[in-house]
């Protein structure tokens, strides 16, 4: 029986490859991309193929118009790019360069699932590897890094930010957020609602939500490591575009052949001098409850990022790159009191840093990894009210981090089936705020902390592949100089095949950190910037400490996925200043511990022009606070229960479109009784959110190798209006309030109806 099992199994596979060899479609092309061409065969003959995307950009093909087999095209492909395909089963093909087979192995062994929601996100063990370029996802402007994370199960932005990333009940400082290893501590725009990060810079993002790689440290949450391309262009590149809010353009510049290359990019938004439609949209969600109504010449907000990178391979062994970043927000606002008093509020907030990064292979076996890097961030904003020509009053808040550090990281292959790194860090950190008050008499520090420490870190991690088992496994040792402390952080990952279709993962993984947002005590009229960087100092600010344990499934057919992941996480040291809902001159720190219970489910189904998900996340995440709601655990103010999405992509020749609906329940929020004072902790929860959103696009060529792309987004397509969060400030408007206390009401709404359209070009 077995015999003629495996019998029909091999009829039906020598069946489908004949069938794939003697089918033919027509093809015509002149200088075409490959990257390109590779699209349209898979989409005409239902196959795929696996490549680097550094040795395929360069190439270009030309076919004169007929039919073609398979066959046929690879065939051709092989003559005019030098490249090798191989076919490793009847649908898939992988395609490199000869000298680069056995890596290329490796890595086809790794990958659990390609095209995980859109085609440019894959699954490799533990993390999951997204290309923003390739991405087509609803309501997505061309293409945005942190925007994409969204999309996945257990990845929530309760305030429809870009940056404000809430993942598995952790909040957004709790990810580690690296680009090119430079520490990243404001990565949006506009106050958040877009990404800081230019997504049409060639990158990978190696996102991870569990048993994280024990050289990454530092957060809680998550990692977010963005690294740049390495490749080194044979002739100019350029990718420029424009949408409703900025303006973009990058550029690959060969210096040396094979030898020296240089990558430029520049952001800049126009809305100082146009206000579109989706700038005023974007405005009124994110100044609700502000006096910032109308922007022009004078009011300006604005944005801008710029990147480059110098990448010089001095042999096949070794290679070298330098990186600097720097992402710059600005607002400047004057408007007049009902007293005819000038009022002008000026915000920066800047993000820059560098890298040097050092490859070394010493031999086939072992090879290292230098980096050295430095991060700046400063957030300066001033209000200054002039009452006369004489007498004013200012405030002033300022936050400021300088983020360096080394890292030597090592890798030895020991065999196909075994692989070890290790290494050592060492991290400094010098953050430091103030609030200052002063008129023209006198000035007032109302609060100021400057605090330093230097972390050394020794990691080690092995991988091992015995059968139908994979075992990923390390630890990471923290030593905080400063702070006298330490903390060891175990990290495990086990993978068993249960069978061709069926894989089983189960994890556990500890983690630390001393950098954190707290809640200043001090209000402004920026309530989305009410956060300060703080340094933990072993008193009123600890070290907070976390265990995750997971465990999933994945099943997976030609055309069918099934994905889901259970976790249970406790967190301990976290600390919060007054929730927003408390006297706001009250500084007291409380320290509490948590928990949070979670399920992912992702259901996909694909076919080779559609395809088709549906996700659902539960999360239960409570916390609980010495002092506070009779020392009870209550659910966390981003707590969400239930959420859930389904979406739709169709490709049509060279039209694509996109659908996603979004739904979930709304945030809690604390109730107040007759009294004005807080009764309940986060036991109401506000009204359900959802929403619809619609992304399409049109790609085209002009003449040899100018191609061009022409899309638009809907954000809120049937301009729904959800309370959002509810937050209470505390009034002193007269004596009386100090003794009885008298809170506003503060409703923030979700962003309404917002289109955007853009255009690109690459040549």
């Amino acid at each position: 029986m077995r015999q003629l099992i495996s019998f029909l199994i091999l009829l039906v596979t020598v069946q489908i490859s004949w069938s794939q060899k003697k089918e033919q479609h027509t093809f015509e092309y002149a200088d075409i991309k490959l990257d390109k061409v590779i699209g349209d065969i898979e989409q005409k003959f239902d196959v795929k193929y696996s490549y680097i995307d550094s040795i395929v950009a360069p190439k270009t093909i030309n076919l004169p118009k007929k039919n073609y087999t398979l066959i046929e095209l690879n065939t051709a492909i092989e003559l005019q790019t030098s490249l090798t395909i191989v076919q490793i089963d009847n649908r898939y093909f992988s395609i490199y360069k000869e000298a680069e087979e056995k890596l290329k192995e490796e890595h086809l062994q790794e990958i659990l699932v390609e095209g995980f929601l859109s085609k440019g996100i894959n699954k490799v063990d533990q993390r999951i590897i997204i290309s923003p370029q390739k991405v087509s996802l609803p309501g997505v402007t061309d293409a945005d890094v942190l925007l994409s994370l969204q999309q996945l199960p257990g990845v929530k932005s309760p305030n429809e930010t870009a940056s404000g990333l809430n993942i598995r009940g952790g909040t957004p400082d709790q990810n580690l957020i690296l680009w090119d290893g430079i520490r990243m501590y404001h990565p949006g725009h506009l106050f958040g609602m877009i990404s800081g990060f230019n997504p049409n810079v060639i990158q990978k993002v190696n996102y991870f939500n569990k048993a994280t790689n024990p050289k990454f440290g530092e957060r809680i949450a998550s990692v977010i490591d963005i690294q740049t391309t390495n490749e080194i262009p044979n002739e100019v590149k350029v990718n420029a575009g424009i949408n409703a809010l900025n303006a973009d353009a990058y550029l690959q510049i060969p210096i040396l052949k094979n030898k020296l290359g240089l990558q430029l990019s520049g952001r800049k938004s126009f809305t100082q001098w146009l206000q579109t439609p989706t700038f005023n949209s974007l405005a009124d969600k994110v100044f609700q409850n502000t006096n910032f109504k109308s922007f022009n010449d004078s009011n300006t907000f604005q944005f801008q990022d710029y990147s480059a990178k110098l990448n010089y391979k001095l042999s096949d062994a070794s290679d070298f790159s330098f990186t600097s970043i720097l992402i710059d927000n600005f607002l400047d606002f004057k408007s007049k009191t009902k007293d005819l008093e000038v009022v002008n509020q000026k915000m920066t907030i800047l993000n820059q840093g560098y890298s040097f990064c050092w490859n070394q292979k010493y031999s086939s076996k072992f090879s290292q990894n230098v980096l050295l890097y430095y991060s700046s961030y400063i957030f300066d904003y001033k209000k200054n009210k002039q009452l006369s020509s004489t007498n004013f009053e200012q405030f002033s808040k300022l936050n400021r981090i300088t983020d360096s550090g080394l890292e030597m990281n090592f890798n030895y292959q020991s065999n196909s089936k075994l692989n070890f790194e290790f290494g050592y860090q060492l991290l400094g950190n010098d953050i430091s705020h103030s609030f200052t008050s002063k008129n023209q008499d006198i000035e007032i520090e109302l609060d100021q902390k400057n605090l330093y420490n230097a972390t050394h870190v020794g990691f080690v991690y092995a991988k091992y592949v015995l059968d139908k088992w994979s075992f990923n496994g390390g630890s990471r040792y923290n030593y905080f100089s400063n702070l006298k402390s330490n903390s060891f952080e175990p990290r495990i990952f086990v993978q068993r095949n249960v069978t061709d279709k069926l894989i089983w993962q189960v994890s556990y993984e500890k983690k630390s950190q001393i950098v954190s947002q707290a809640r200043e005590s001090v209000a402004n009229d920026l309530s989305l910037e009410n956060y300060v960087w703080i340094l933990s100092d072993n008193a009123d600010y600890p070290i907070q400490r976390t265990n995750q344990y997971t465990t999933g499934i994945i099943f997976k057919t030609k055309s069918w996925l099934v994905d889901v992941d259970a976790y249970y996480k406790t967190i301990n040291g976290i600390t919060s200043l007054t929730f927003g809902f408390l006297n706001q001159f009250n500084s007291t720190i409380y320290v509490g511990n948590g928990f949070t219970k979670g399920l992912d489910i992702l259901v996909q189904k694909s076919a080779p022009t559609w395809r088709t998900w549906f996700t659902y996340t539960y999360q239960d995440s409570q916390n609980r606070y010495e002092g506070l709601n009779n020392n009870q655990y209550f659910p966390i103010n981003s707590d969400i229960t239930h959420a859930f999405t389904l979406s739709f992509y169709k490709k049509w020749k060279n039209y694509d479109l996109t659908l996603g609906w979004f739904w979930h329940t709304g945030k809690p929020y604390s109730k107040l009784n007759d009294a004005n004072e807080i009764s309940t902790f986060n036991t109401k929860q506000l009204p359900s959110y959802h929403r619809l959103d619609i992304s399409g696009s049109y790609q085209f060529h002009y003449q040899k190798n100018w191609i061009g792309k022409v899309g638009f987004s809907i954000f809120n397509a049937y301009n729904q209006h959800t309370l959002l969060s509810k937050e209470y400030e505390r009034q002193f408007t007269s004596i009386g309030d100090v003794i009885n206390s008298n809170y506003k009401t503060q409703n923030y709404y979700s962003l309404g109806f917002t289109p955007n359209v853009f255009i690109r070009v690459s040549f």
